[in-house]
């Protein structure tokens, strides 16, 4: 299995997305250290989706046995991949978390 960090991959190039837009929208709104924090949150959830598949990793052991066609084996290669997706949106949720805070505060005066 191949762990190695990739910085190109969808989901971390979305998430920075996903950042650069929730300040513009805050700075749009008049909000620029609201907008900031949240920028700084979804990319806190970038780094967070990248690194807690390597975490998992460690966890599970069996994925590297040599029996990789046990139905334990299985289930965590399967459990590891669902929440690798998972966590590949875990910056727009966070996203879309702030975008609501910025909304409720609505724009400065």
């Amino acid at each position: 299995m191949n762990t190695t960090l990739s910085l190109g991959s969808l989901a971390v190039s979305s998430g920075i997305l996903a950042a650069g837009l929730i300040f513009l929208y805050g700075v749009w709104l008049g909000r620029r250290d609201t907008g900031w924090r949240a920028a700084r949150g979804v990319l806190a959830a970038v780094v967070l989706g990248g690194v807690l598949p390597f975490l998992l990793i460690q966890f599970a052991p069996v994925l590297f046995s040599s029996d990789s066609r046990s139905l334990t084996s299985l289930l965590l290669l399967t459990i590891v991949n669902i929440v690798g997706v998972l966590v590949a949106f875990l910056p727009w949720l966070v996203a879309g978390n702030w975008l609501e805070i910025l909304r409720l505060d609505g724009p400065r005066t």
